[in-house]
């Protein structure tokens, strides 16, 4: 399930012009957090991106990178969810 960002008004993974699926993708361009990085806070039981940005020690900027970080979540708990049933 694709969110739009209610920020800016468009799908959150439009914010980037690498590839999706890449580990090595930038979330947090002002923070240096990759996908990678998200992906670990979220593991360790980060449920909103104030707990991303926590798990890695920095807070956030311009807060571009929180509409994806969202999605990232719920991608999460709806995958949780199916492996669950």
């Amino acid at each position: 399930m694709r969110t739009t960002c209610i920020r800016h008004g468009r799908s959150a993974i439009a914010n980037h012009s690498q590839p999706v699926g890449s580990a090595f993708v930038y979330v947090c361009n002002c923070n240096g957090l990759r996908k990678r990085d998200v992906a670990a806070a979220i593991e360790a039981g980060a449920t909103r991106p104030r707990d991303v940005f926590a798990r890695n020690q920095c807070a956030v900027q311009c807060a571009r990178c929180v509409c994806e970080m969202r999605e990232m979540i719920q991608d999460s708990r709806e995958t949780f969810a199916m492996a669950a049933e």
